[in-house]
């Protein structure tokens, strides 16, 4: 161990990014149980024969919530659930020295953020008459939406429409978006409001009465057409001061998390994508995109690199400014397809999202497929045979919940080679099974390609 090893800090802000049950807090969990209890031999980190050692706990920065990282490993083993999802912004702060680094140990700051703000994001930089537009471009002109936000689109059609009148119209709309897995659901408290508390499926009246659409039930809004957005008037200068108020508390403090980061982790859950359609492929699609206009990672000048390297060496690493100079894209649950076809999910990924970055200037992009807690095993099979699996399975033939009991076989579906010009829900199908979690604390759970995405994020 080098004796100038510590007199500089590397700081590392990692965020991730990932839609709801994209499996973030699953992937937070087993990284940072392989850090804490490093085995270089089930974690390849870094260069061969990296090992790390002096790993300590910090507290996060102000204005977050620590890391559950104890509550979900416990939860995890116990009660052989996957993770309750993130319901507030949280950091997990830690440090460490590794031996492949001489003169710097390692401050990790990794954001968690909830999957459904990231629907929040167009309306960074956006005043209420552009993102009204926007949205009523997309439920206007997008089939799917237009189905489910029809009693929406008339009742702003009506020039004497009360403001009460609107949002309950437009709170049923987000109702019945949701009930019918749309992930644009803007603003997204609507979904999880500010306490946390999730929307449960109901019918969709039930749940337009019991949700809000703001910050609050008192700052309520929604987009309206021009025929109703009249400077002067009380609808319009409410709905706006509203919309900014959101923006303000809720828009501009996750934007800002994100980009403070140096790397960026977006997860792709290609499984679900299948599973849903070809509805739920655009939508994703069309976040991804919107989420890096927002962030625009990379470096377009080349004064980025230059002051990044000089920040390093001359800054304090609190005062170092943030840049997102690498994004790994991540297509979780990898131990839900069958061998054969897990090569296919970077391809099917790689298809999906690969311009977004590569249309980036000095921003380094990889690819990974990880599962970061092995929970299946691969039974034996022929190359045009079925894909047989085994686990326990986490939910009945009726798709209900049911208690852990002995492990079962079942079938998953093939991935195909591209994405399809279409294909219906229903048609691909990847059954869900409980985690296997170790019980004893400082042995993590068998991972697959996550120490090559530590690898890559912190650099």
């Amino acid at each position: 161990m080098s004796i100038f090893r510590g007199i500089k800090t590397t700081e590392a802000r990692v965020g991730i990014v990932g839609l709801y049950s994209s499996g973030k807090t699953v992937l937070l969990t087993s990284l940072i149980n392989h850090l804490q209890d490093h085995d270089p031999d089930r974690f390849r980190f870094g260069k061969p024969g990296t090992h790390l050692r002096r790993f300590t706990v910090e507290q996060p920065d102000r204005d977050w919530t620590a890391f559950n990282y104890t509550g979900h490993r416990e939860g995890l083993v116990h009660t052989g659930l996957w993770p309750s999802k993130t319901t507030d912004r949280s950091q997990y702060v830690c440090r460490f020295e590794r031996s492949d680094w001489r003169f710097s140990d390692c401050l990790l700051k990794l954001y968690d953020l909830p999957g459904e703000r990231i629907a929040d994001a167009e309306m960074f930089g956006l005043d209420f008459t552009g993102w009204s537009e926007r949205v009523l471009d997309r439920f206007t002109n997008d089939i799917t939406y237009r189905a489910h936000t029809a009693s929406f689109l008339d009742a702003i059609a009506r020039p004497d429409a009360s403001e009460g009148e609107l949002l309950a119209a437009y709170r049923l709309a987000l109702a019945n978006l949701i009930l019918n897995f749309k992930p644009l659901i803007a603003p997204s408290t609507f979904l999880l409001d500010l306490k946390g508390q999730l929307a449960r499926p109901s019918a969709p009246d039930v749940l337009a009465t019991a949700r809000h659409c703001g910050i609050d039930v008192e700052n309520q809004f929604c987009p309206l057409p021009a025929n109703l957005r009249r400077n002067g008037t009380e609808l319009f200068e409410s709905f706006s001061a509203r919309y900014n108020r959101y923006v303000e508390q809720v828009v501009v403090p996750t934007i800002s998390a994100f980009r403070s980061c140096t790397a960026l982790v977006v997860l792709i859950d290609i499984a679900a994508l299948l599973a849903g359609g070809v509805g739920m492929y655009d939508d994703n699609r069309e976040i991804v995109q919107g989420l890096f206009d927002v962030l625009d990672p990379g470096e377009n000048t080349l004064f980025g690199p230059v002051a990044r390297a000089l920040s390093k060496t001359f800054l304090p690493h609190s005062w170092r400014p943030g840049w997102i100079t690498r994004v790994a894209f991540v297509a979780p649950k990898l131990d839900l397809v069958h061998p054969l076809d897990r090569d296919r999910m970077v391809n099917l990924m790689r298809r999906m999202v690969g311009r977004y970055a590569s249309d980036r200037n000095g921003l380094r992009h990889e690819y990974f497929n990880v599962a970061s807690a092995v929970s299946t095993k691969t039974l034996p099979h022929g190359p045009s045979g079925p894909r047989v699996m085994s686990g326990i399975p986490l939910r009945g033939a009726d798709g209900r919940r049911i208690h852990p009991g002995e492990e079962q076989r079942f079938t998953t579906s093939e991935l195909p080679d591209d994405w399809p010009l279409e294909w219906p829900l229903g048609r691909y199908a990847f059954p869900e099974v409980y985690p296997r979690m170790p019980a004893r604390k400082d042995y993590p759970p068998d991972q697959v390609n996550v120490d090559k995405l530590a690898t890559f994020v912190i650099e």
